[in-house]
């Protein structure tokens, strides 16, 4: 028998302006990030816990990376989806879709990020 995992286990966000993708990740989210040059792209790695749920993934800076609206739509976690979405408006984002009920387990929304990315945020509840 085949060991069920999860499909996917990493993401990269398109950014233009890696210095200001980063401050705005950080006074938004509060990540902490590792930077690298990487096959001559510039990522900076999003916090990554191997015991932890969920995946992680880098905002990547190179030339085959263009922010979009369009395309795959990733959803990052809020312990506080309002204070979130506060924090995301105070740093120039964009609200695209506002805090939603998705299901009895979770809050959704989406934003516009500093680089013109489709971001989510979900909030499970209790």
């Amino acid at each position: 028998m085949t060991e069920k995992k999860n499909p996917a286990i990493y993401f990269e966000i398109p950014v233009t302006d890696m210095r200001r993708a980063m401050a705005f990740y950080e006074r938004v989210f509060g990540f902490d990030f590792q930077i690298e040059e990487i096959h001559g792209n510039q990522m900076a790695h999003l916090p990554f816990n191997i015991d932890g749920s969920g995946i992680s993934g880098s905002l990547a800076q190179g030339e085959i990376y263009i922010p979009s609206r369009q395309g795959t739509l990733i959803y990052l976690h809020s312990n506080n989806i309002d204070e979130t979405l506060r924090r995301a408006k105070l740093n120039g984002a964009t609200i695209l879709f506002p805090k939603t009920k998705a299901s009895d387990y979770s809050f959704v929304a989406e934003i516009e990020d500093s680089e013109g990315n489709r971001i989510g945020i979900i909030e499970s509840l209790p």
